[in-house]
C-alpha cells in the first residue's frame, strides 16, 4: 500500500509539473505575441507619423492647394504626367509646355519615358502615393545614416514640416529625395534594403545588384549625379565607379534607340546651357552660377565665371568628399558630394538642397567627428533648411539684379556657407588617419 501511494504521489506530481510547464509555456507564448503585436503597432506608427505629416502639410506648402476634398498643387509631379501624354501622342517633349504654367520637362528623355506610366493613374491617387513614397525614402536616408526607432520617427516628421527643401520637393512633386535614396542605398554601408534575389560571390557581399548600379541609374535620370563618379575615382573605388559609368551609357543608349531625336536633342540643349527653366540669377538658385550673376550681374564674362567656378566647386567637393571616404565615412561624404552636385549645376532651386538631410543627420549622430566640422555642417544645415533669405528678401521680376549690397550677401549666404563646408571638411579630413580598405564596397554595406 505505501508503495501505491507513493507511486501515485509520484504521478500527481508528474502531472502538476507538466501542467505548471505548459501553463508557463502558453503565458510565455501569449506575452510573446503581445509583444509581437506591439511592436509591429509601434513600427507602424513610427512609419506613419512623418507620412501623415506631408500628407497633412501639402495643400498648405504652394498656392491654390485645398485641404478638403485633398487636393495638392503638385506642379512639378503635373509636368512628368504632361510629359507622359505628350510622348504618347507623338509630340515634341524638347519643346511642350503644359498649359497652365508654361513649365517645360528638362530631364533626359528617359526620365520622359519613365513618367508614361504615370499617365494611367487618377491625379488624387498618383499624389497620395508620390507623398507617401517620398517619406518613405526619406526615412529609409535617415535610418542609413544610423537613425532609429523614435528618434528617426521624429527627425523624419522634423525634416517633413519645417526643412524647406524636403518640404518644397514633396509639394513640387518633385524627384530630388527618390534621387537622394538610390544614392545612398548604393554608396553607404548599411543593413541589406533588397531582398538576395540569388547567391551571389563573396566579392558582391551578397547584394542582389552591384555597387554603382542604382547611381548610374539616377545619373541617366539627371544629369547631375554623375559627378559621384569623380568621387568613386578620386577614393580609388574603380570598379564602382565604372559600373555607374556603364550603367548610365546602356540606359542612355538604349534610350537614344527608342527616341533618337529627343536624345540629340537634350544633348544640344545640354551642351548649349538651355536649361528652359528660370533666369540663373533668381533668387531660388542657389548655385556658384547664380550667385556670380547676382554680384556681378551679367555680361561677357559674368556667365562663363560662373560657371567655371561651378566647376571647380563640384570637383574639389568630389575631392574633399573622397577624403572622408578614404577614413570609412560614406554618408558623410555621400553627403558632402552631393552638396557639391549642387553648387556645380547651373540651376541648383532650394528644393534641390535636400541633402541637408543626411548631412544633419550625419553631424548629429557623428559625436567623433572634429568639433569644427559639425559646427560649421550644423550651421549650414540650419540655414538651408529654414531657408530664411526666402522670406526677407523681394524676388522674381529681375529685381534680384538691384539688390542692395546687404541684400547681394544674404542671398549668396548659402552657397557661401557651402563652400566654407567643404573647406573645413578638408582641413579636418587630413588630420585624421586614413583606414586603408581594400575590400569590395558591398562587402562592407552588409552588416
Amino acid at each position: 500500500m505505501r508503495t501505491s501511494t507513493n507511486s501515485t504521489g509520484s504521478s500527481d506530481e508528474t502531472t502538476g509539473a507538466a501542467e505548471t510547464t505548459a501553463t508557463t509555456e502558453t503565458t510565455a507564448t501569449a506575452g510573446a505575441s503581445r509583444r509581437g503585436a506591439a511592436g509591429v503597432v509601434g513600427l507602424a506608427a513610427r512609419i506613419a507619423l512623418p507620412i501623415v505629416a506631408l500628407l497633412a502639410i501639402l495643400p498648405f506648402a504652394q498656392s491654390y492647394g485645398e485641404f478638403w476634398p485633398w487636393q495638392p498643387n503638385t506642379v512639378d509631379l503635373d509636368v512628368y504626367v504632361y510629359t507622359g501624354h505628350v510622348l504618347l501622342g507623338g509630340g515634341d517633349i524638347l519643346t511642350a509646355r503644359t498649359p497652365d504654367t508654361a513649365l517645360a520637362f528638362i530631364y533626359p528623355p528617359v526620365a520622359a519615358l519613365l513618367s508614361v506610366p504615370l499617365v494611367f493613374v487618377p491625379q488624387t491617387l498618383l499624389q497620395l502615393v508620390w507623398t507617401v513614397l517620398n517619406g518613405l525614402a526619406l526615412l529609409f536616408v535617415l535610418h542609413r545614416a544610423g537613425l532609429r526607432g523614435w528618434t528617426l520617427s521624429l527627425l523624419a516628421t522634423a525634416c517633413a514640416l519645417v526643412v524647406e527643401p524636403v518640404r518644397a520637393t514633396v509639394s513640387f512633386g518633385q524627384i530630388n529625395v527618390f534621387l537622394m535614396a538610390l544614392v545612398v542605398a548604393d554608396l553607404v554601408p548599411g543593413r541589406r534594403w533588397m531582398p538576395r534575389l540569388r547567391r551571389r560571390s563573396h566579392t558582391d557581399g551578397g547584394r542582389s545588384l552591384p555597387t554603382g548600379v542604382l547611381t548610374g541609374i539616377s545619373a541617366a535620370i539627371k544629369v547631375t549625379p554623375a559627378l559621384f563618379v569623380v568621387m568613386l575615382l578620386f577614393a580609388r573605388r574603380w570598379r564602382e565607379a565604372r559600373t555607374v559609368v556603364v550603367t548610365a551609357v546602356v540606359i542612355t543608349v538604349a534610350t537614344a534607340v527608342v527616341m533618337p531625336r529627343e536624345t540629340i536633342g537634350f544633348a544640344k540643349l545640354l551642351l548649349s546651357g538651355d536649361t528652359r527653366t528660370g533666369p540663373a540669377h533668381f533668387l531660388m538658385n542657389q548655385s556658384m552660377l547664380g550667385v556670380v550673376v547676382r554680384l556681378f550681374g551679367y555680361g561677357g564674362w559674368q556667365h562663363y565665371a560662373g560657371l567655371a567656378l561651378g566647376a571647380a566647386a563640384g570637383i574639389a567637393g568630389a575631392y574633399v568628399a573622397a577624403v572622408w571616404w578614404r577614413r570609412r565615412e560614406q554618408m558623410l561624404a555621400v553627403s558632402l558630394c552631393g552638396l557639391a552636385t549642387l553648387l556645380a549645376s547651373p540651376l541648383s532651386w532650394t528644393h534641390h538642397y535636400v541633402w541637408v538631410v543626411p548631412l544633419g543627420a550625419t553631424v548629429l549622430v557623428g559625436s567623433h567627428l572634429p568639433r569644427s566640422l559639425r559646427w560649421t555642417g550644423a550651421v549650414f544645415v540650419v540655414w538651408v533648411a529654414a531657408a530664411i533669405f526666402k522670406y526677407v528678401l523681394p524676388w522674381g521680376s529681375d529685381v534680384e539684379l538691384s539688390y542692395a549690397p546687404w541684400q547681394q550677401a544674404l542671398s549668396v549666404l548659402g552657397p557661401a556657407l557651402g563652400l566654407a563646408l567643404l573647406a573645413v571638411a578638408y582641413a579636418t579630413g587630413r588630420q585624421v588617419t586614413p583606414e586603408p580598405d581594400r575590400r569590395p564596397l558591398a562587402d562592407a554595406a552588409v552588416r
